[in-house]
């Protein structure tokens, strides 16, 4: 098995155990806890941010994840890069579901706290 096709099926596997893991944050069944969600002092202070926050969280989670999966099959059909750039790609094609949805969310919890309408 050539490096591409692991990093194809390392990738998808787990944009797949994402969008599994997003799915009870989108229709709002896991409530405030430490160990699952979008965590910060601010959503586990209030019930209604958490909600919200992680409902968010799960949707931009979601997403970025069926384009990360989409983005390494492309990459794998294209293989006109090097395998060293290809699993550097592959790392960051890994990580961009997480950053960009806690950023977003971030970027959401504060607007929330600030009383402006993003998201909403």
């Amino acid at each position: 098995m050539s490096v591409f096709e692991k990093g194809l099926i390392t990738i998808c596997v787990y944009c797949a155990l994402f969008v599994v893991v997003s799915l009870p944050l989108i229709f709002r069944k896991v409530p405030r806890n430490s160990v699952y969600g979008y965590r910060t002092r601010a959503t586990l202070s209030d019930d209604a941010l958490w909600y919200e926050a992680n409902a968010y969280f799960g949707r931009w989670f979601f997403v970025m994840s069926v384009l990360t999966a989409g983005a390494a099959v492309a990459l794998d059909l294209w293989r006109s890069v090097s395998p060293g750039a290809y699993l550097k790609i592959s790392v960051v094609l890994l990580v961009t579901p997480v950053v960009v949805a806690g950023l977003l969310t971030g970027r959401f919890v504060r607007s929330w706290l600030a009383g402006w309408p993003i998201g909403r």
